[in-house]
């Protein structure tokens, strides 16, 4: 608790008048003003008591949409069972004995549980939890609660709507199928075999992030090299903001709605904010409220 606090007021101190992670909506013939937030799945709850005007604009929206709803009541189950490697595979299918053994020293170190245990399950996931465990560790964080969540699960709490901008299968069915396990088999095991340079990287996410540099945060994220798998991704990123921006308008016209989503659909030439912008709305970063 201790560490949280004063993780929290270290946030405080450094987070400039102009970070850009809260947005307001407002023109093109909206009756009511929204909100854009800029979401991080790293980034504790402890750190939105630092973003100006924050809690004011949430409590003024009578919908929180984000990318899915997750309170539904098949959500959870679907989730899981998207979770596992397709065709009873495991990790193993992908790498070595020696490779496999390596990685699961590692996250048993980390994780208290091991590629062993894990090995059915989709390598992305397993290094979304790798690099959430890992950058608790770096911060002193033990906050399980993540900012990315939390609207939702305040929302159910408020009485307030909660809209998805897809459903939960298209949702699945859209990250799935842009992934490739071998590729992202080496992706795991090269983040987890490469520990130092990983934290250094999650460090400074978390540094830009925290300084709502989320332009710059953006471009670090680009790839550096240009693939199959890259191009893909970039693809379904382009594809889901596009449809989300035809989905968004007819949502916000008469109410006043708090939108979240994750910082690689929200910034860049091709995110939601220049979206709406081009769209003829008003989307301006707010400062305090």
């Amino acid at each position: 608790m201790k560490r949280t606090i004063i993780f929290a007021l270290f946030i405080v101190s450094i987070l400039p008048a102009e970070a850009q992670l809260l947005w307001k909506i407002s023109g093109n013939g909206l009756k009511k003003d929204s909100y854009l937030f800029v979401s991080h799945p790293l980034i504790p709850v402890a750190f939105l008591d630092s973003v100006p005007g924050l809690y004011k604009a949430y409590n003024s929206c009578g919908t929180v949409i984000s990318e899915i709803n997750i309170n539904t009541i098949d959500a959870s189950a679907k989730l899981r069972r998207a979770a596992s490697i397709p065709d009873y595979k495991t990790v193993a299918d992908y790498v070595s004995v020696d490779t496999f053994n390596l990685v699961d020293k590692e996250l048993r170190e980390l994780l208290k549980i091991g590629l062993k245990e894990m090995s059915a399950m989709r390598p992305e996931i397993i290094l979304d939890f790798y690099k959430a465990e890992l950058f608790k560790q770096l911060t002193g964080i033990s906050d399980d609660a993540q900012s990315d969540s939390y609207f939702q699960m305040a929302a159910v709490e408020m009485g307030k709507k909660v809209i998805g901008l897809e459903d939960i299968d298209k949702h699945i069915s859209t990250l799935t199928n842009q992934k490739n396990i071998k590729d992202d088999t080496k992706i795991l095991v090269s983040n987890v075999l490469h520990k130092d340079s990983l934290s250094k990287e999650l460090l400074n996410l978390s540094r830009l992030y925290r300084k709502g540099k989320i332009n710059d945060l953006h471009l670090l994220l680009q790839p550096h090299t240009n693939n199959a798998e890259q191009n893909n991704n970039t693809d379904m990123i382009n594809n889901r903001v596009s449809d989300w921006l035809k989905k968004l308008p007819p949502v916000i016209y008469n109410k006043s709605c708090f939108i979240t989503v994750d910082l690689k659909y929200a910034a860049g030439s091709n995110g939601l904010i220049e979206g709406l912008q081009k769209a003829g709305f008003k989307v301006k970063a707010v400062e305090k409220l």
